[in-house]
């Protein structure tokens, strides 16, 4: 299931209870931010989360009220002891803003992969997220972001008893995982997904 929770959306300001631009998506154990305003982090341990899932950061542009919530951001997570890579998406010149701002965190315990946007649209697939990326029209670089979620298909409760296969497999077999059973019998989930 995917859950999308608005972080922030207050203007150039923070205001008391809305913080800048942030919004957050939670999938399958992964989790994507866009953009990264001032009072990110607080937003999120308000909803008691943590910021280890976050693996995907896209930023739409570089003004201030979308991206000073990073510095913090990631030195938390290296305090945090993180080790798993962080992928980063933005407009062209995204590395050397980030460097830029990591001044106060230059030594950080996890790897930080850049994705660097230059057309007019690009497509990308990330932890199960497809991400579409498309220039918007602003005094400065500046994307706007679809993402979607593939959905696999419909459960096929006859393909299932044609198989032989166990009903209490059929879940995990519907949420996309391969079971194998005892037996060392392997069901996967395009037996029943049609």
């Amino acid at each position: 299931m995917l859950d999308v929770c608005l972080l922030g959306t207050a203007g150039m300001m923070p205001l008391p209870h809305r913080w800048l631009t942030a919004a957050l998506m939670r999938y399958n154990g992964s989790n994507l931010l866009i953009d990264c305003g001032e009072g990110t982090q607080i937003a999120i341990k308000e909803k008691g989360w943590t910021f280890k899932p976050i693996d995907v950061i896209c930023f739409t542009h570089y003004h201030a009220d979308h991206i000073s919530g990073l510095p913090g951001l990631l030195l938390t997570m290296g305090n945090a002891e993180r080790t798993e890579p962080l992928t980063m998406i933005g407009p062209k010149g995204l590395e050397k803003v980030v460097s830029a701002l990591r001044m106060i965190a230059p030594e950080l315990p996890f790897e930080i992969r850049y994705i660097e946007l230059t057309g007019p649209e690009e497509d990308m697939e990330i932890n199960g997220y497809h991400i579409h990326a498309f220039k918007v029209n602003h005094n400065i670089s500046c994307y706007g972001y679809t993402v979607e979620i593939r959905r696999a298909g419909r459960f096929d409760v006859e393909r299932a008893r044609n198989n032989h296969i166990p009903q209490k497999l059929w879940n995990p077999l519907q949420k996309g995982q391969t079971v194998t059973t005892e037996d060392g019998i392997t069901f996967t989930p395009d037996m029943v997904l049609g």
